[in-house]
């Protein structure tokens, strides 16, 4: 018995090649929307070519703004100008006699710099302070101090000439720093309404001394006949002339436990030494 003859299987045709299908976009998806409103032709963001950021053109500087209208009845030329912000006392001009003393207090090696004018309302005044950090010759001044120039050249020499020898001569060392106790201050004179001259910076209080033997020898009364008795009695003697105003221990109570030295002017040059 012959089977009937079996329909011909169709030939499976060559499958062209085809990009495969984009996934559906999702819901909320900024790129979904951006296929949504993408016009046919169009490219995505992502495919537009992109100069490098040291080609591209640079942007143009903003122009300057046009100066505002003056006010009515006012012009341009009537508006006031910045003011310079100024020194309220120091001159332009540092005056000579300032700087030389500067130039002198670096030859005596005195470490010291610019410091801010003092002005107060009592009448305090320093037009060209410095703050002094030490007396040269390797003497150091603890802790720095605000004073004029002149007082501090007066304190730098009469520790150079004098202070150093009498100290080798009772002590058997050198000094190696000064402590002080008052520079510049606003303030009386002790009892009276007269201004100090601390209040001028020109006054230094000594308060010690240390030795380079590390002694520390505060300023105040000793034994009699000792030798740091002897020694502040020559260092006080020696101060008289150097400076115009030489107070200490057995003044009075108020200098009980320092040495005033200052640059007071009085008449005929005197020097007032208690």
């Amino acid at each position: 018995m012959e089977l009937p003859e079996a329909a011909p299987i169709p030939q499976e045709l060559p499958q062209t090649e085809r990009e495969p299908a984009a996934p559906p976009p999702h819901e909320g998806d900024d790129t979904a929307e951006d296929e949504r409103n993408r016009a046919p032709g169009d490219l995505p963001a992502d495919d537009v070519q992109r100069l490098p950021e040291e080609e591209a053109a640079p942007l143009p500087s903003p122009r300057p703004e046009a100066p505002g209208e003056p006010e009515p009845g006012r012009t341009i030329a009537d508006e006031p100008l910045p003011e310079t912000p100024r020194s309220p006392l120091r001159s332009i001009a540092m005056p000579s006699e300032e700087i030389a003393c500067r130039a002198r207090l670096r030859e005596l090696g005195v470490a010291f710099e610019e410091h801010p004018p003092q002005s107060e309302p009592e009448g305090c005044e320093m037009e060209y302070p410095i703050a002094v950090a030490s007396l040269g010759g390797g003497v150091e001044l603890e802790p720095d101090a605000v004073m004029n120039c002149a007082i501090a050249e007066a304190n730098a020499r009469f520790v150079r000439d004098h202070a150093q020898e009498t100290a080798t001569r009772h002590l058997s060392s050198r000094i190696a720093t000064v402590n002080q106790v008052s520079g510049y201050v606003c303030r009386p004179r002790n009892g009276t309404r007269k201004l100090s001259e601390h209040a001028f910076g020109n006054a230094l209080d000594w308060g010690a001394v240390i030795l380079e033997d590390e002694r520390r020898l505060d300023v105040r009364a000793y034994r009699r006949g000792s030798a740091e008795a002897t020694f502040f009695a020559g260092l006080r003697k020696a101060a008289c002339g150097p400076f115009t105003t030489v107070l200490g221990p057995g003044t009075d109570a108020d200098h009980a436990d320092h040495f005033h030295f200052d640059l007071a002017e009085r008449s005929n040059g005197s020097t007032y030494c208690r």
